[in-house]
Formats: C-alpha cells, sequence, structure tokens
C-alpha cells in the first residue's frame, strides 16, 4: 500500500506540472495573438460586418477600465484562437505517467517500478523482496524531480518575450498602416481568387476561357484610323490582311469559277444572232456588229 501511496503523490505533481506546461503555451499563444491584431488593427475588422456596426464605439465599464467594444470582441477572439491552439498541442503531445518519468529520470528503477506497481496486491516472497527494494530506492526522489527544467525554461522565456511585445504595444499604442481590408486585396489578387486570375479555366463546354486583358498579344499592336474626323481603334490580327470585310453585309459563297479565255478579235461572229432577223435588215445588222468587233 505504501508504494501505491508514493505513486499517487508522483501522478498529482505531475499533473501540476503539466497544467504548468499548457498554461505556459496558452499565455504565449494569447500573446503572441495579441500583438500580431494590434500591429495590423485587427480591431477594425467589426466595422466590415454590418451585424457589428452599432456596437462599435460602445464603452463597457470593466474593473474600473472603460473598455471599447472593439478592444473587447478582439480579446475574446484572441482567447478563442488561443485555446483551440492550446488544446491541439495538447491533444499531439506524448502524456507520460508518473511511473514512465521516473524510470527514464532513474535507470536503477526501470522495469522494477512497473513490475512491483503492476503486482502490489499478491502476497509472496519474490513480490515483497521487490516492493522493499522498489520503496527503498523511491525515498530519496522528490516530486519536484519530475519537473521538466527544460520545457519549464522555454515557456518563461516566450512568456517574457511576448509579454515584453504587448507590453510595450500597449503603452506606446503602436500600430501599423495594415488594416483587415488590405488581406481583402491580397486574397483578390491571388492567382485562384476569381476574375482577376491569370490561369487560363476549362469552361463548361470544354473550351478555356482566361482574362480578357491577356488577349492583347494575340491582336498585336492595335491600329488606328480615321473616320469623318474622329480616331477610332481598330485591332487586326496579324496576318488578317489589310482592311476588314463587315460579316453583316450578305453571305458568302464558296462558288468556283472558270476563267474565260482571251478575246481573240479575228473570231467571226456566230451565224445564229440573226438567224430570226428580217430578210431586208440582215446585211445591215451583221455589218454594224461587224465593225463594233474589229473595235
Amino acid at each position: 500500500m505504501d508504494l501505491e501511496i508514493s505513486i499517487k503523490k508522483y501522478e498529482s505533481a505531475v499533473r501540476v506540472y503539466r497544467l504548468l506546461y499548457t498554461l505556459f503555451d496558452f499565455v504565449t499563444a494569447f500573446l503572441t495573438l495579441y500583438i500580431i491584431f494590434s500591429l495590423t488593427n485587427m480591431e477594425d475588422i467589426f466595422s466590415i460586418f454590418s451585424v457589428f456596426e452599432p456596437y462599435t464605439g460602445i464603452k463597457y465599464d470593466i474593473l474600473g477600465f472603460k473598455v471599447v467594444f472593439e478592444t473587447l470582441g478582439i480579446i475574446l477572439v484572441e482567447l478563442i484562437i488561443a485555446l483551440i491552439i492550446t488544446a491541439i498541442r495538447y491533444k499531439r503531445k506524448e502524456k507520460k505517467d508518473a511511473i514512465k518519468l521516473i524510470e527514464e529520470n532513474f535507470p536503477t528503477l526501470k522495469e522494477r517500478l512497473r513490475t512491483a506497481y503492476d503486482n502490489r496486491d499478491k502476497e509472496n516472497i519474490i513480490v515483497k523482496d521487490l516492493l522493499g527494494g522498489v520503496i527503498i530506492d523511491l525515498k530519496p526522489i522528490k516530486p519536484s524531480s519530475l519537473l521538466n527544467k527544460r520545457l519549464v525554461i522555454i515557456g518563461l522565456g516566450a512568456m517574457l518575450l511576448t509579454g515584453s511585445g504587448s507590453t510595450y504595444i500597449a503603452v506606446t499604442d503602436y500600430h501599423t498602416d495594415i488594416t483587415p481590408t488590405d488581406f481583402s486585396e491580397v486574397i483578390e489578387n491571388l492567382p485562384f481568387s476569381g476574375s482577376n486570375s491569370d490561369i487560363v479555366s476549362v469552361e463548361e463546354n470544354g473550351g478555356t476561357s482566361s482574362d480578357p486583358q491577356d488577349n492583347s498579344e494575340l491582336f498585336g499592336e492595335p491600329a488606328v484610323i480615321v473616320v469623318e474626323g474622329k480616331d477610332v481603334d481598330l485591332k487586326i490580327p496579324p496576318g488578317a490582311g489589310q482592311g476588314f470585310t463587315s460579316q453583316e453585309e450578305g453571305e458568302q459563297n464558296n462558288e468556283s469559277f472558270i476563267q474565260s479565255d482571251i478575246y481573240n478579235p479575228e473570231a467571226i461572229a456566230s451565224q445564229s444572232y440573226y438567224e430570226n432577223l428580217p430578210e431586208g435588215y440582215r446585211s445591215v445588222i451583221q455589218s454594224y456588229f461587224e465593225q463594233l468587233a474589229e473595235e
């Protein structure tokens, strides 16, 4: 029973130390968020959302201090985010019990302490001898020896560093020119943030689309023509030739034509054109057309 009481004492100390490490993480995360949010004027984010507009500028009396709604709201946001970060870190950390920590720090008790604790209810000479030897070795071990001094030093250093920075910002009211609205402009300029994207996207019909401004290279240098004293910009694709044809004037027919032979002035006119002429006028009309053909 003495071994069980001793282990419970060590377990209680380990829980306290674990809570201390977690507190260091939480305070450091909160102060870091405070510095970042203060430098970026994150309090102005409440003025962006219409739901918070009725509360902006209202002051609340807390512990004798007048706190503006924006300051109170951003502190609440920092607390929530710091809690989430700390919870994630806490769950990912390996939780060692007191027996494992003692065996790691004191090799003489390795395997012996766990074996003795698991068989503490058994009644035999071997177990009694093991329990007696383990209890003797545990007596000089204090609970404070299980404290991870390296984590304490790192935690205290991070708290002092972030605490000094947040105190300086709070006292001097130091801020930068960065505001929450700047982040929205940065997001809009990202490659995958909507219409400003330079990446060609695939349309539903299988084609591609891109920013119309990027098509300037397809048309080359714009040509300028003058119409009734006015300058008109006209973009003509390279290789299309000079000028243009309106597609609205009529339909284009792709017909093939056979080029006629060059006229031979010595050719004799066909006699068929005067077959139906009156008898007395055939010679006169024939002579007339022959003279035209010679000219």
